[in-house]
């Protein structure tokens, strides 16, 4: 009661409230960013034939990851890569710089420079120009689906079987 004779007693100022709105919408940005990220990759893995097991957001530390069937050709290994990054690019969704994405960038790249070391190093460059190329792609051809995606992964935070087949039935080439 004492604490709260207390709080009652300090102003509030609009800046105060511009504030906590502040926080909060970075919040939601960081949370809609990492929804993108990991839709997007889902999205192009299944646009460029792969079977996606799962997918899911952790929006409590900020995490994410998905499963899909590895391709025989790796610049589609680097298009998956390298979609989550492209995703929040093509969508807007770039949360400020934290820790969060922070991570999130550093596995990709690492993922992406592990794949690009199976190819000789004069063709390094031309294939991630491709796998860049082939993730904006197919991206644009499926926004609708990574949308929908990002949205039920911000309601649950994970999507398998049927729930995800039927959301990714319509994720095809550009």
């Amino acid at each position: 009661m004492l604490q709260a004779a207390r709080w009652s007693a300090m102003p509030v100022s609009m800046t105060d409230d511009e504030d906590a709105i502040d926080q909060i919408n970075s919040l939601d940005a960081h949370d809609r960013a990492l929804a993108i990220h990991e839709a997007g990759h889902a999205v192009v893995a299944r646009a460029l034939g792969a079977e996606v097991v799962f997918v899911e957001i952790d929006l409590a530390t900020g995490n994410g990851g998905s499963r899909s069937s590895v391709f025989a050709d790796n610049i589609k290994n680097l298009a998956v890569s390298v979609a989550g990054r492209k995703a929040e690019h093509a969508f807007a969704a770039l949360a400020l710089r934290s820790t969060r994405t922070e991570e999130r960038s550093r596995h990709d790249l690492q993922q992406m420079e592990n794949l690009l070391l199976r190819f000789p190093e004069a063709e390094r460059c031309a294939a991630r120009a491709a796998s860049y190329r082939l993730a904006a792609e197919n991206l644009t051809a499926n926004a609708d689906v990574v949308r929908r995606i990002a949205d039920d992964l911000l309601a649950r935070e994970h999507i398998e079987g049927e729930e995800l087949a039927a959301l990714l039935a319509g994720a095809g080439p550009a």
